[in-house]
């Protein structure tokens, strides 16, 4: 039912329709405002003017909130972007598997908010003393099938079994993964970054930085002297 202000019959929707288009009421009768009064959260009364300018002070507080939350995400882009144009430059020289892995592990624990790292390769069979894992294409798309079947970067804590598979033990509470892909957009690995902190690498973190890293890794990988890295079928 609809409230009514008084006895008139007039409902309280049809004075908000009326105040909304008659939006300079109060200004031309400033007498009733003083008339005009609203309980404060501490039970005393207070002027609609009153109400009015704490309600803009509460939403002047809540935009400066957001503005300084944008400023941080953009601070933390700028700063992640910069580490990221460092080791995309520290990975150009090297001409070998080997040493691109090295470069690409070293960099990312000494300049990235990282733990452990893994990387994959599925058609590189590897020897004693390679800095990578030769693990097949079929094993990866059981313990991550949205990863290898679709191509797309994962965040997470997972269970103990990818956690081991992964990191063979080491002490991993969450993990950030991105397909190394061949020119046709077909995984040939991955590559596995670890946090200590079930919580760092949770499913709605951004990806966009370290699947741009692995991009960039791909196509390095595949101009390395080492035997070619087979398309996956």
């Amino acid at each position: 039912m609809t409230e009514t202000v008084n006895d008139s019959g007039i409902s309280a929707d049809a004075v908000v329709a009326f105040l909304r288009q008659q939006p300079s009421f109060f200004e031309d009768h400033p007498n009733l405002l003083k008339q005009l009064h609203l309980r404060h959260d501490s039970g005393n009364a207070i002027s609609l003017m009153e109400r009015q300018n704490q309600i803009l002070r509460h939403e002047n507080r809540q935009l400066i909130d957001r503005l300084n939350h944008f400023i941080e995400v953009a601070q933390r882009n700028d700063k992640l972007f910069q580490q990221l144009q460092r080791l995309v430059l520290a990975l150009l020289p090297h001409a070998t598997l080997a040493g691109l892995i090295d470069a690409l592990e070293t960099g990312l624990l000494e300049q990235f908010d990282v733990h452990e790292t893994t990387v994959i390769l599925c058609d590189q069979a590897n020897a004693d003393g390679d800095p990578w894992l030769h693990i097949s294409r079929d094993s990866l798309s059981q313990h991550f099938p949205a990863l290898i079947n679709d191509g797309k970067a994962l965040c997470g804590s997972f269970g103990d079994t990818e956690r081991d598979f992964l990191f063979a033990g080491r002490n991993v509470g969450s993990i950030a993964l991105a397909p190394l892909c061949d020119s046709e957009q077909q995984p040939f690995g991955v590559l596995a970054l670890g946090h200590r902190d079930a919580q760092h690498f949770r499913s709605g973190t951004e990806t966009l930085f370290l699947s741009h890293l692995a991009q960039v890794t791909s196509l390095l990988m595949q101009r390395c002297s080492v035997s070619p890295i087979a398309p996956v079928a």
